[in-house]
């Protein structure tokens, strides 16, 4: 906790409405604040962590879920694919698939 305090001295110099002009100062002081208040707080940073590692979870089950729609769609429409040239080419239709995906 001596760094972040540390940083958070370091950071409040800069973006202190006093020292800052800028009209956003005040807003990313309190945003400063309140996340030195999180990170020196031990219950308060495990929840926070606890929040991000869920949000992270909930955001690669989605990914994950999206990843497998999409290529169960490419799979049945290859799957479709070869049923039709089966059923135009009937036994012919192995090796010229072979020799075709030879040749992609």
């Amino acid at each position: 906790t001596k760094e972040i305090k540390r940083v958070y001295r370091n950071l409040a110099r800069t973006v202190h409405p006093d020292k800052n002009k800028d009209g956003s100062a005040e807003e990313a002081f309190h945003a400063l604040e309140s996340s030195a208040a999180i990170l020196t707080d031990e219950k308060k940073r495990s929840d926070y962590d606890k929040k991000i590692i869920a949000s992270r979870r909930r955001r690669n089950k989605y990914a994950i879920e999206s990843v497998l729609g999409a290529s169960q769609k490419v799979w049945s429409h290859t799957l479709s694919t070869f049923r039709v040239t089966k059923r135009i080419l009937g036994p012919f239709s192995t090796p010229i698939l072979v020799i075709g995906a030879l040749i992609i």
